[in-house]
């Protein structure tokens, strides 16, 4: 499904008046391009985008001046999203325009498959990457890699080369890169357990150990 976000053009800039946009409800954003443009988003809409597509997915982004009905349509990837600290909420987004017959550079995310028909031999999975880096054309950009892992048996691994990735889609990670491992549970070695002296038995030695003091002669 294509991924569609409406934005107006703003004037002011700065931190009172992104402020003041986000007690509206609305986002602050950049559009770097051609020409580089100030928008506001509604702030719902961007937040509920982002936690479905991310920044890997391509977003027509329909730009309107206030007032007019008539929007204008630039084809655009995520460059940079700011989040709140603590809630993760978004803050501001950064926006740059593609060229339909360029390729580009990015990371998509990888989603582990085959799992439950996985052997149970015993052996923990481990995902050592969570994104692969990918060049393609805009409208070939997978929203996602799968990673097969039905057939994986303990000490084996997947490598990035090993991936089956869509027609037109060049892989730019290390064909050996790690990507998952079946590996055999750690076990703990048990400390051995030391030998504590009892507190009778230490007095006891220091008092066999101490030399006999002389008695006092009487006058």
């Amino acid at each position: 499904m294509e991924a569609t976000l409406t934005a107006m053009l703003r004037n002011e800039s700065g931190k009172e008046a992104a402020r003041r946009l986000r007690g509206e409800k609305r986002l602050p954003a950049v559009l770097y391009g051609k020409e580089n443009k100030l928008l506001s988003l509604d702030g719902r809409e961007a937040q509920k985008l982002f936690n479905t597509a991310g920044t890997s997915r391509l977003i027509t982004l329909k730009i309107k001046k206030k007032n007019r009905k008539t929007t204008e349509d630039h084809p655009v990837l995520i460059k940079e999203a700011q989040l709140d600290p603590v809630k993760g909420d978004l803050l501001h987004i950064d926006f740059y325009e593609v060229s339909m017959d360029h390729k580009v550079t990015l990371k998509v995310p990888l989603v582990l498959t085959g799992e439950e028909e996985r052997v149970n031999d015993g052996s923990i999975i481990e995902l050592m990457l969570y994104e692969i880096e990918i060049s393609c054309l805009p409208m070939q950009i997978p929203e996602k890699i799968e990673v097969d892992i039905s057939q994986l048996t303990m000490n084996e691994a997947i490598l990035a080369g090993d991936l089956d990735l869509p027609e037109g889609v060049e892989m730019i990670t290390s064909p050996d890169e790690h990507v998952v491992a079946a590996s055999a549970p750690r076990v703990e070695a048990v400390p051995e357990e030391e030998t504590v002296e009892e507190p009778e038995e230490a007095v006891e030695e220091a008092v066999e150990a101490a030399p006999a003091e002389a008695p006092e002669e009487e006058a």
